[in-house]
């Protein structure tokens, strides 16, 4: 994340708090999402979910279209 943007983009990585954890994610383009080395692909419903937000501020994941998961976006990382 750029020192002039609070907005989530492709290759940054934030602190997220994520089921009960906090979480280390970077949002990487395809092919490189790895979610054991903590990266996400940009199409992932989780990264669609950040990309674009700032910090701290709390997101809605869509899972499917009866399932959601809440995701709050802690601090960015780079």
């Amino acid at each position: 994340m750029s020192k002039n943007s609070k907005k989530i983009k492709v290759g940054d990585k934030v602190l997220v708090y994520l089921n009960g954890e906090v979480k280390e994610l970077e949002i990487v383009d395809l092919p490189a999402g790895n979610l054991k080395e903590g990266k996400i692909s940009w199409l992932s419903p989780l990264a669609q979910a950040v990309l674009g937000h700032s910090y701290p501020e709390k997101v809605v994941v869509k899972l499917d279209e009866d399932k959601t998961l809440e995701c709050e976006i802690l601090i960015p990382l780079n």
